[in-house]
């Protein structure tokens, strides 16, 4: 059983360049193109299927729970409070000397803004993955399951998902594990269930294909959605269009990930996938760069097109992109092998 797969590590640079992709969206609803928007957002579903894909290839077989957890905590927890601490002190800047804002106005932004169990935006996913990491026992118990009582499993949290959408402002971290479960469960039917996956492999790149477009499709043009769907967990809106997407996207890209590792090596792409997590925590603070740069400019963008919209919005990718890379190479090599508590990587 092999650990180290190269398709795996080119799903991972793949999913860290959807995530920073979804995040330059310049001219959202207003311009640029809804079909690729609706694409190119929720990428943090591929990291799920990742995680839960190496839950069962690398961990299940010796699981310690302590050590389990002790890892996580050293190389996803410490870095996200190290870099919530930068954010936040460039978020006090900005509120500060750009906004204005009195003492008593500036402790009530911090107040609301770290309530919220996370600091940059994207870093939601860290709250909400360590929550899944906590509750690894229960997914042992699931591996440990029939296959039948395991797919079982795996539609049924599928049903829940796309009527239960994603959490208003990605807050409740245990909606967020309900959400993404099934991500996760396929994640590790894709590795447990190796063999049905190698068997009826062109039959699920077929649904995937066909239910990929379905939903692209009805989301833009009959829903008329834009995005990921957020709402209460109790409430009903709907089908969530999105989560049908993703799920047929994790099928797809592995796909492509598998058919591209066959014929070729790209370093580029595997040094990406290594500091992926580095790449996801420093992101945010050039996409704060960046907004700061352009209010103290008074820099205002073009009318939307989808022409005016697309290319902005390749241009905040490669700055938030290069930069992250920049720094997670300048930081490595100052620290060394310390960096990973910092940044990840």
């Amino acid at each position: 059983m092999r650990k180290n797969q190269l398709e795996f590590t080119y799903m991972r640079g793949i999913a860290i360049i959807f995530i920073v992709l979804g995040h330059s969206i310049y001219n959202s609803g207003e311009g640029f193109p809804l079909l690729l928007e609706n694409l190119l957002r929720g990428g943090t579903a591929l990291f799920v299927f990742i995680s839960g894909y190496f839950f069962h290839r690398i961990f299940y077989k010796d699981f310690d729970y302590s050590k389990f957890m002790k890892n996580k905590v050293q190389n996803v927890l410490y870095p996200f409070l190290v870099v919530s601490l930068i954010g936040l002190f460039c978020l006090c800047l900005r509120w500060i000397f750009m906004e204005h804002q009195s003492l008593d106005k500036l402790l009530l932004s911090i107040f609301y803004t770290v309530r919220n169990g996370y600091i940059l935006y994207p870093h939601w996913y860290i709250p909400f993955i360590m929550a899944v990491f906590l509750f690894s026992p229960i997914f042992l118990w699931f591996i440990r399951c029939s296959q039948q009582m395991r797919w079982t499993l795996f539609v049924l949290s599928c049903v829940v998902a796309i009527l239960l959408h994603r959490p208003i402002g990605n807050v409740n971290f245990i909606h967020s594990v309900v959400y993404f479960m099934p991500f996760y469960l396929i994640g590790i039917l894709y590795s447990q269930d190796e063999h049905i996956v190698t068997r009826f492999g062109s039959i699920f790149t077929a649904l995937a294909m066909i239910f990929l477009v379905v939903s692209l499709v009805e989301q833009t043009y009959i829903v008329q959605h834009i995005g990921n769907y957020h709402k209460a967990p109790f409430e009903y809106n709907g089908i969530d269009w999105q989560f049908i997407q993703k799920l047929c996207l994790c099928v797809l890209v592995l796909n492509f990930c598998e058919w591209l590792s066959g014929r070729s090596r790209l370093p580029w792409l595997v040094e990406v996938a290594e500091m992926s997590f580095a790449i996801f925590f420093i992101h945010p603070l050039f996409d704060m760069m960046f907004n700061a740069t352009a209010t103290l400019m008074r820099f205002r963008f073009p009318p939307g097109s989808a022409v005016t919209s697309v290319l902005f919005s390749a241009g905040i990718f490669i700055f938030m992109m290069v930069g992250s890379i920049m720094a997670a190479r300048f930081i490595k090599k100052r620290l060394g092998n310390r960096s990973r508590t910092y940044i990840g990587w």
